[in-house]
């Protein structure tokens, strides 16, 4: 599977993670492949795991051999996709398909739309 360009970036997506995987877990799992500077487990508004995370290093060489050694791995009982993260508005990105996300259809359905006055 792939996240778009080989675009190395010190930030790596993980998707498929285990819905009760922490940031604390992602940090130790991931933290044996370099040095993990910031974790970010993206969650709905009640708070439920999305199932993917967002996982910082230090360096890009670092992230390159993580991505490498990790994907396609299992974590738990969840095999985990691992790709580095485009910055946010970037138009390699696909399009918003979620109910979560903003701008994608699925979220516009899912809103009560406002009554005309």
């Amino acid at each position: 599977y792939t996240f778009g360009p080989l675009m190395a970036t010190s930030r790596l997506i993980v998707r498929c993670i285990p819905k009760h995987a922490d940031e604390k877990r992602l940090r130790e799992h991931f933290g044996s492949k370099g040095e993990v500077t910031d974790v970010k487990v993206v969650r709905t508004k009640e708070g439920a795991s999305r199932r993917f995370a967002f996982i910082g290093f230090r360096t890009v060489a670092e992230a390159k051999n993580a991505r490498a050694y990790f994907d396609g791995t299992f974590l738990d009982t969840s095999r985990i996709e691992v790709g580095h993260a485009l910055p946010v508005g970037d138009r390699q990105l696909p399009r918003p398909w979620s109910r979560y996300t903003k701008g994608s259809s699925a979220y516009d359905r899912s809103r009560p739309k406002p009554a005309d006055k």
